[in-house]
Parts: C-alpha cells; sequence; structure tokens
C-alpha cells in the first residue's frame, strides 16, 4: 500500500500522531504549567500591592465610566446595562488576550523551545491557564456589579459553563494555529493586534444588537459575538439562542480538527523558527 507522504518525506500517520503525542504530553505536565502561569503572573506584579488585580482595577474603572456614559446615550437603565457591558468586557478580554498572546507565545520562548525538551503544547496550555487566571479575577468585577443590581438567579445561568468550556478549548485550538504561524511569519503579531481591535468595537460589547438592528446579519457572522453571548447570556439569566450553541460548537470541532492537524504537521518546523 502506498504511504502519503509529504515534502520532508514523513508520512501523514507519523506526523499525526506525533503531533498527538505532543498534545497529551503538554496536558500530562499540567503541575508544570499550572505553576509557571501562576508564578508569571507573580513575577509580573512583583512588588505591587493589588498584584494581578491591577488589570481588574483597569477593566474596572473602564467599565464604570463607559457604564455610566453609554447608558445614557443608548436610553437603557443602570442596572441592565451594567451587568451586559461587565460580562462584556470580562469575556472578550479573556478572547483577546488569548489570541494576541498566542501570536507571540513560540518566538517569546525561543530560549526555553531550544534548550529544553518539553512538548510545543506545553507553552499553549501555559498561555491558556494564564487568561484563565486573570479571567477569574476579572470576573470579580462582575460579582461586585451583582452585590449593587442582584440579578434574578435561576438555574439556566449554569449554562455559562459549557460555554466557557468550548471557548476555552476553541483558545487553545487557535493557539495551535497562530503560535507556528506567528513563529514563521513575524508580520502575523501585528496584525492580529490590529483584527482583534476591529472585533472589538463590532461585537456588541457596549452596545447592543437592538442598537444596529440593520446590521444583525452582520454581528451573526462574527465569531467573537456567538462565543461572548454563550457565556454572558446565561450569567444574564438568558439562554443563548439556538444559532449561537450551533455557530459555538461547529466553531469549537472545526478549529479543534484544523489545529491538530495543522500543528502535526509544521510541529517539527518550529524550532528552527524561533
Amino acid at each position: 500500500m502506498t504511504v502519503i507522504e509529504n515534502k520532508s518525506g514523513n508520512s501523514w500517520g507519523y506526523l499525526l500522531v506525533a503531533g498527538w503525542r505532543d498534545i497529551a504530553s503538554g496536558l500530562a505536565y499540567h503541575q508544570a504549567w499550572v505553576h509557571l502561569a501562576w508564578h508569571e503572573i507573580r513575577r509580573q506584579y512583583q512588588r505591587s500591592t493589588l498584584g494581578p488585580f491591577w488589570i481588574t482595577l483597569n477593566i474596572g474603572m473602564m467599565i464604570a465610566t463607559i457604564g455610566w456614559f453609554y447608558s445614557e446615550i443608548f436610553g437603557m437603565k443602570m442596572d441592565d446595562y451594567l451587568p451586559f457591558l461587565t460580562l462584556g468586557f470580562v469575556v472578550f478580554n479573556f478572547m483577546s488576550l488569548s489570541i494576541t498572546e498566542a501570536s507571540a507565545i513560540f518566538a517569546n520562548e525561543a530560549t526555553s523551545i531550544k534548550q529544553s525538551l518539553l512538548p510545543l503544547s506545553f507553552y499553549i496550555y501555559k498561555l491558556i491557564y494564564r487568561q484563565i487566571i486573570v479571567f477569574v479575577h476579572n470576573i470579580t468585577i462582575y460579582v461586585l456589579v451583582c452585590v449593587i443590581y442582584p440579578p434574578s438567579v435561576s438555574a439556566v445561568m449554569l449554562l455559562a459553563i459549557p460555554g466557557f468550556i468550548l471557548m476555552v478549548l476553541t483558545a487553545f485550538f487557535v493557539g495551535l494555529i497562530i503560535g507556528p504561524i506567528s513563529a514563521r511569519f513575524r508580520d502575523i503579531p501585528p496584525i492580529i493586534a490590529s483584527l482583534v481591535q476591529v472585533f472589538f468595537f463590532i461585537t456588541p460589547i457596549f452596545w447592543t444588537v437592538g442598537n444596529v438592528p440593520k446590521r444583525g446579519v452582520f454581528v451573526n457572522i462574527n465569531p467573537f459575538y456567538h462565543y461572548l453571548e454563550v457565556v454572558r447570556q446565561p450569567l444574564l439569566g438568558n439562554a443563548p439562542t439556538t444559532l449561537n450553541w450551533i455557530v459555538v460548537v461547529g466553531l469549537t470541532i472545526g478549529f479543534g480538527l484544523v489545529s491538530f492537524i495543522f500543528f502535526s504537521r509544521y510541529r517539527s518546523k518550529i524550532t528552527y523558527w524561533v
């Protein structure tokens, strides 16, 4: 039987097995990347009283200012608008940081990659876990908002858990794609940063879909919108739409398959690219 080979002479079967072993081995090092993720955050805010809560404080001040200002523009009550805005900022911040930092992850870890035998997926795991830590810090803003404007508690809020899990999985898969591409082409990180900034303004974070009824179709083709809604809407007491779930589940599966094939194909070249 003929074995399909890539240009480097390795069979696709060999590459896929090697890629899978890398991802599985990276997960097996969970104690190491959990420890390093915490260490990197503590080191970033060394000798700081608030530590990583400085990020939370900055976002909180922005939310308070924009919430007061835009609630008047859009004619919305603060008890409705502030929780909506808070979750929009916090959730989108997780997505944007995961993507932008993934674009530089292998370049930033070049020394470690060349001097250690750690699986390359290890660095993506560490990055995503670090963003989860930041997300947990930032979600305290929403807790404070809930103290001021108590929400109506219902079982639908539990839907935010699978929504967040799908968002984390997609962030990991995207990192497996963006990381190698950015290691090869160093113009990619600034391009990604610019695109993420554009999506910040065209995603319903501080404005609602009802504010732009003629742009509803445009909003629905925005993947950030659907990932945002499957986490935000349950915490607001509303169930995400069927379209939200279809898009998020479909994209998660799609990114998973593409990232596995892509990472397996180019994993062995990353060490030379950095």
